[in-house]
């Protein structure tokens, strides 16, 4: 699935886009530069081309994942390759893994060459390294978390687009349901904000890697791997 037309072409797509901004912002902050220069100020391009670039990689990945895991298991049920599959010595725990192991090698690969454009500035500027290290774990660690739920909405379904779709929409609540932890009490706001995932990505796009926001995105992932051995074990019962 990794090296089919689909996969590839929307890496194609992200870098194309992703590329297209990075310069977009690069034009904005030479000029940016000129004027603040005037003032006797400088302008960090840490935070304006490097923090606004994988702040805006996140949402694209939000968007193009769920294009990228909705064949994951459910296009198997589809084409109905699933049963012999299902029938393999293999254990439900060892396809999810290799069906998830693939997927992140697949996402390795996009985030390296996305993270080969920010380090094009150190040839003229001084960005802060730290901070893109922290950068590139995020949104490794954002994009990681999606494919898991993916993962477990393509096991849950035979439709790819209906595994898209509810994948879409299940990211999209993650990523905005923190605006909510204003409108609660005190108690229900802090677990609705350690609920949100923009929350924790923000904090590694400040350069701050935390234990708390490790554990989240782990939490994460283990959980949407769980959800999809349960339904591919129950798949197999079924079957």
């Amino acid at each position: 699935m990794f090296l089919s037309p689909l996969a590839w072409s929307l890496l194609a797509v992200l870098f194309f886009i992703i590329s297209f901004m990075f310069l977009s912002m690069m034009q904005s902050y030479q000029d940016a530069v000129m004027l603040y220069a005037q003032m006797g100020q400088q302008l960090s391009v840490t935070e304006v081309v490097i923090r606004s670039l994988y702040a805006n990689t996140a949402i694209l990945l939000l968007l193009i994942l769920p294009l990228v895991t909705m064949r994951l298991i459910a296009d198997e049920k589809r084409r109905d390759t699933w049963p012999a599959l299902a029938a393999s010595p293999l254990s439900p725990t060892q396809i999810v893994l290799g069906k998830y192991l693939g997927l992140l090698l697949f996402l390795a690969a996009a985030i390296t060459l996305i993270g080969l454009l920010p380090w094009t500035l150190s040839l003229y500027a001084n960005p802060d390294v730290g901070v893109i290290l922290s950068c590139m774990l995020g949104v490794f660690l954002v994009a990681s978390a999606f494919g898991a739920l993916g993962l477990a909405v393509s096991a849950a379904t035979e439709n790819p687009i209906v595994a898209a779709v509810v994948t879409f929409g299940l990211l999209l609540f993650l990523w905005i349901v923190g605006w909510m932890s204003s409108a609660v009490g005190d108690t229900a706001g802090e677990a609705i904000k350690f609920l949100a995932l923009s929350d924790h990505y923000q904090n590694m796009l400040r350069g701050m890697v935390r234990l708390s926001d490790l554990v989240y995105f782990l939490l994460v992932v283990g959980f949407g791997l769980f959800v999809a051995r349960h339904f591919l074990v129950s798949e197999r019962i079924r079957g």
